[in-house]
């Protein structure tokens, strides 16, 4: 798949990847007013940004960005209210910041608690799958940037309460300055520079990023997944479309050995996942080189397909066959691979050794009493061209005896 192709199936995803510790910003202004004016009008100005953004991004860019550490913010600010319907003067007076941090980490905490089944209800949603993905990766990216704000104001509550248990004689000034004035600002920052840098990474490699579809058993398509993010998962997790081509030639398969997914084991040399967008046949096409080459005997069929899962890997696998007859067309098709043609007897005698992949022992079978076997009469069949009759010269052609 081209580089055009992969930046359009990933913009569904990357339109999930947005900064969500922007959300964080009313909270941080009414930190900052709280050192400029009083606590009432700190409040109103923060509240009214605050429900412009959920406007904003809950309103015009609904669908298309979503923002939801605007939420916590938002229940915060309504908890804040609580305070000053309750006339709690004291208490907003001298430590509004820090009430305002701590508000923070307690719903930020409760977010976290109702993690799983936020995620349960949006995978069991009726939405479409690509539009749902896009849904699943800002949830994942609020989720993570909500464990990294609670964790870093939670240390900053700890770091300022043993300060202020010290001593006095051992409390420094400009040390509670910073832990009551700077800390907030500079933890709020940080947080949204570190995201921006992280996400910036993220859709740069999401750009040249091989996409797998999803399929269920039948191969219906639903939904997709980046390659290196499926490699990631634990073993099952996702059900991948995989071609594997038995190369056959003179009644003989050409087997190499894959050193990269099976350890060391011989099996088929074509093998590969089919990338997001493509078909099977397409894949087939291009591992065997037909579609480069135009080799009419190198045009694969489907002779299966099959699901396949173990301890690792969960495959819908389409089983092609390719029947050769010249060494330069079997040189051509396997190109980049170093193998060798196996007798069906060669292999009886080697089979559940340990010397094949699973895969491969799996197939060989069904391969042998179809593929294998019609190749065997149809090369019977045909008179080798050795055999075809040449023109006779005077040393080849029957003597006959001449008439007495």
């Amino acid at each position: 798949m081209d580089r055009i192709t992969r930046i359009k199936n990933s913009m569904d995803v990357r339109q999930g990847l947005n900064n969500q510790a922007v959300g964080l910003l009313p909270l941080l202004l009414l930190i900052v007013l709280n050192y400029f004016y009083t606590y009432l009008v700190s409040f109103v100005i923060a509240s009214i940004v605050c429900l412009i953004s959920l406007a904003t991004f809950w309103g015009l860019l609904r669908g298309r960005r979503y923002q939801f550490m605007l939420l916590p913010t938002a229940i915060t600010l309504a908890l804040y209210s609580l305070f000053l319907i309750l006339r709690l003067d004291p208490v907003l007076y001298l430590h509004s910041p820090l009430l305002t941090e701590w508000l923070l980490v307690a719903v930020l905490s409760a977010a976290g608690f109702m993690q799983r089944i936020i995620i349960r209800r949006v995978r069991h949603s009726r939405r479409p799958a690509l539009r749902q993905a896009s849904l699943r990766t800002a949830l994942n990216e609020f989720f993570f940037i909500a464990r990294i704000t609670q964790n870093a104001y939670t240390l900053h509550l700890f770091i300022l309460l043993f300060h202020m248990i010290l001593p006095e004689a051992d409390q420094s000034l400009w040390v509670e300055r910073l832990l009551h004035r700077e800390a907030p600002l500079i933890i709020g920052v940080g947080i949204m520079v570190y995201e921006q840098i992280r996400l910036s990474m993220m859709k740069e490699g999401l750009a040249g990023e091989a996409w797998l579809p999803v399929v269920d058993l039948k191969g219906h398509v639903i939904g997709r997944v980046a390659q290196s993010v499926s490699l990631s998962r634990r073993a099952g997790h996702y059900r991948h479309p995989v071609v594997r081509i038995a190369v056959i030639c003179d009644g003989m398969l050409y087997l190499t050995t894959h050193t990269a997914d099976a350890a060391g084991e011989i099996d088929l040399p074509l093998t590969d996942y089919v990338l997001f967008g493509r078909t099977p046949e397409q894949t087939a096409r291009e591992l065997t080189g037909y579609t480069r080459l135009g080799h009419t005997e190198a045009k694969p069929r489907l002779l299966i397909s099959y699901p396949y899962d173990d301890a690792h890997v969960s495959r819908l696998i389409s089983l092609y066959i390719v029947h050769l007859r010249s060494e330069s067309a079997l040189s051509d098709c396997t190109r980049g691979h170093e193998g060798k043609l196996w007798t069906p007897r060669q292999i009886d005698d080697n089979l559940h050794s340990g010397l094949f992949s699973p895969c491969f022992e799996q197939e060989y079978p069904y391969l042998r009493q179809t593929a294998l076997e019609a190749d065997r009469y149809a090369a019977a069949a045909t008179p080798s061209p050795s055999l075809l009759e040449a023109p006779q010269t005077p040393e080849s052609a029957p003597m006959h005896s001449s008439p007495m």
